[in-house]
Order: structure tokens, then sequence, then C-alpha cells
């Protein structure tokens, strides 16, 4: 059921703009020798803290100081991504301008394009905090598409959610009922039971359709499970989110 998807584009395109060309699609998600934390990012780095940048600084130190330039543009790619994660604008600037130009450079050499999703969901969620969600809507939801479609299920899940805030936050005549839709979606996703990265997402962005809705009681119901979730999973940025609810 593909709840999200939208035109495919036939052309590369830069990854900072529109979705990339999927004549290239890698097949399978996971390779040895990834440098670097999951491109979904966990929930513990959602708040990259100057230590998770100091980790990842020192991986893209160690990675210059090598003849590779793969392990090099990865670790730059993850650097950008744990920026634009940062409250800090120049951060995000810095992380924006890292992501779009290491996934363009692997665009044009079609190389890594596995990778590729997640820099246009960065990109896509860097756009609509800038007052673009109209432009950024449409390519998070094809990144959600790829990132499922290439097996990447954790960035998946996060596009996912970052799209449904994004429609909540923009509030356009069908964007609730998108949004409603996608939340239904990623819960019936055939998953083992009890995955903790979905199901802690799931209990935040149904706790923002129930105020988006003006229902109060299950907002903070809400709310509060999803805060009690994450303090028992040691889910560092989710804990920030829900206290900031």
């Amino acid at each position: 059921m593909e709840l999200l998807r939208v035109p495919r584009q036939r052309h590369s395109v830069p990854c900072g703009h529109e979705p990339a060309a999927r004549g290239h699609r890698r097949k399978r998600s996971r390779r040895r020798g990834r440098t670097g934390p999951d491109p979904g990012t966990s929930p513990r780095s959602l708040r990259a803290d100057d230590c998770v940048l100091r980790e990842i600084e020192e991986t893209l130190q160690a990675a210059e100081g090598s003849s590779g330039d793969t392990a090099l543009s990865t670790a730059k790619f993850f650097l950008g991504i744990a920026l634009t994660s940062r409250e800090a604008a120049a951060d995000r600037d810095r992380g924006l301008e890292l992501v779009v130009q290491v996934c363009d450079v692997w665009v044009r050499e079609r190389t890594r394009l596995y990778l590729a999703p997640s820099a246009q969901a960065v990109a896509a969620r860097e756009r609509a905090r800038r007052g673009d969600p109209d432009g950024a809507i449409p390519v998070m939801r094809t990144a959600v598409n790829d990132l499922f479609e290439t097996g990447q299920l954790t960035g998946g899940v996060l596009a996912a959610a970052r799209l449904v805030e994004m429609l909540l936050d923009r509030g356009a005549h069908g964007d609730a009922a998108e949004a409603e839709a996608a939340i239904d979606w990623l819960a019936n996703l055939p998953t083992a039971e009890g995955w903790a990265i979905r199901d802690t997402w799931l209990l935040r962005l149904r706790a923002l359709l129930s105020r988006t809705r003006g229902d109060d009681v299950a907002y903070h119901d809400l709310v509060s499970r999803y805060r009690a979730m994450s303090k028992s999973l040691g889910f560092e940025g989710h804990i920030a989110m829900a206290e900031a609810m």
C-alpha cells in the first residue's frame, strides 16, 4: 500500500533540491565497512551533543588520513547529518552544506546511492524549517518511499516521522488526513513485535495528531506515555522532545 508515493524523476538532479535519479539504485542497504552510524539516526543520537560530534569529527580526521575517498565522503555525510540536528543555525547550515555537497558527488559519480534518500530527507527537513514546506514535502515523500524500497527501515521510519511532523506543521487542507494515513501505515509495517524505534515515534506522532485535532485528553495521555517509553529505553533525543511537549 503506497500511501506516500509521488511521481518519479527520470533524470539526476542535486540532492538538495529534488529526488535523485533511480536508475542506479542499490539492491541492498547493508554493506560491510560502512563508516559512521545508521543514516536513519538512532533515537539516542537524534540530539547530537558535543560528545557525538567529537566522535564523528575524529572519524572524519581518520578518514582524511586514509587513501580512500569513500571513507572521507561518508564521514562528511554523517557529520552533516549530526550537525543538522543541532539548534544553532550555523551548525545546521554547515551540516546541510556537507550533506548536499557529498550527495551531489555520489549522484554524479554513481556511487553509494543508497545513502541519497537519507540526504534528501535531511535537505527536505531543513527546507521546511526555512519556510518552504510546499517544496520540502514532495521531496520527503519520495525519500520515504526510497528508504523503504531499499530496505533501510530505520531511516524510513525517521523520514516518515519527519514527514508527518511537516504535514501537521503546515496544516493545509488534507495534511492531517495524510499524516494519519502515514501513521497508520507505519503502525502496520510487517515487522517483529516490539520494534522500539518505530513504537516510540508512533506515540509522538499520535500525540501531535491529537493536538492538531484539539483532543487535549488524548494528547496529554500520549505525551505521558511517550515520555515514559523514551525514559525507559534511554532514548535521549526522544526524552528531550517529550519534555518540550
